[in-house]
């Protein structure tokens, strides 16, 4: 004879009027006024939003556009301050402490602003901040030919190596895709500018690698077969370059580059202000306000939850207490 035995269990049941919660909120707090005359005044951006102060305020893509948004902000103001300084101070020849303090800034760039900024001021919010270089001698491997096999080594640890076949009678063009092949496992890309020339991009962060420790290696015809011959990379002038040379002798032109420095720095500071404009609407669209009718409803209903809980609570801990207690031959046979 098997017997059965059936446990009957009960869970919490809640009222069907919708609570709705705020993330790190302790309590609602309802209003006085209705919805349409109450007037927000705007607050400082971002609102202390950095993730070591409210870890729960907003979430982490979200609390990441807002760190690098101020980051770059507060990087684009201290050089906007530092340009004006060493401008005015070296048109009275008082510029040399102005002028270190502009090269401290320059050198501190990456770390000071998080990546957000590049060699020329533009703002890099969304990816990493590129180095434009040229490579000389390898203008060779895109002439038309019989076709090389390249080997391409890049330094460091760990030391990584690519492969890139150029065919036969290849246009410059189509060598260009074949070189793209293998140095973008380095991280490399080419392009060909208006006059044909190839131009060559790379994250910054891998710049120092790669402007020291790029070789190549052939079949012996555009290169050399039996060793990695050494390039030498070549980085773009850039506008923090331009600067940088001013502070070593301020001659004539160096306010007008000064100039066009300042002016990029206004351009980025006016995207990032849209930027932020858009982020602080983002915000506001995740703003969780209750109306007086929806704090008294949800009070209502989360009341009426805490005054069932107890009950329901007992009849689940008699469950229990009553599954507890089957005997093991019991529960032997309800297996079986």
């Amino acid at each position: 004879m098997v017997m059965q035995v059936g446990l009957k269990t009960t869970t919490v049941s809640t009222p069907s009027v919708p609570v709705r919660t705020a993330p790190g909120a302790a309590k609602a707090i309802a209003r006085t006024e209705p919805p349409a005359t109450v007037r927000r005044a705007p607050s400082s951006f971002p609102e202390s939003a950095l993730l070591s102060r409210r870890p729960l305020r907003y979430n982490v893509q979200l609390n990441q556009q807002l760190t690098a948004v101020q980051k770059a902000e507060n990087y684009l103001v201290e050089t906007e301050t530092q340009l004006l300084t060493l401008r005015h101070q070296a048109t009275r020849g008082k510029g040399e402490e102005s002028a270190a303090s502009v090269k401290t800034l320059l050198q501190q760039r990456r770390a000071l602003s998080g990546g957000t900024v590049d060699r020329n001021f533009n703002v890099t919010l969304q990816q990493k901040s590129k180095i434009q270089f040229t490579l000389p001698g390898m203008e060779r491997a895109l002439e038309p030919g019989s076709g090389e096999t390249l080997v391409f080594a890049l330094g460091g640890n760990p030391r990584e190596l690519t492969a890139v076949a150029i065919p036969e009678q290849a246009t410059p063009r189509q060598a260009l895709v074949h070189l793209n092949v293998g140095l973008g496992k380095l991280g490399i890309h080419a392009t060909l500018n208006a006059e044909g020339k190839a131009l060559f991009q790379v994250d910054e962060e891998r710049w120092a690698r790669v402007s020291q420790h790029l070789s190549v290696r052939g079949e012996g015809q555009q290169f050399p077969a039996d060793a990695f011959t050494l390039l030498a990379p070549r980085a773009e002038v850039s506008r923090e370059d331009e600067i940088s040379q001013l502070n070593s002798q301020w001659e004539r032109g160096a306010s007008g580059k000064l100039q066009q420095a300042l002016e990029q720095i206004t351009r980025e500071r006016g995207k990032l202000h849209f930027h932020q404009d858009r982020v602080s609407a983002r915000i506001q669209d995740m703003s969780t306000a209750y109306t007086p009718g929806e704090a008294l409803e949800t009070a209502r209903a989360l009341g009426t939850a805490l005054a069932n809980s107890g009950k329901q609570y007992g009849v689940l801990s008699q469950a229990l207490a009553a599954q507890g207690n089957v005997s093991l031959s019991t529960v032997k046979n309800l297996l079986s």
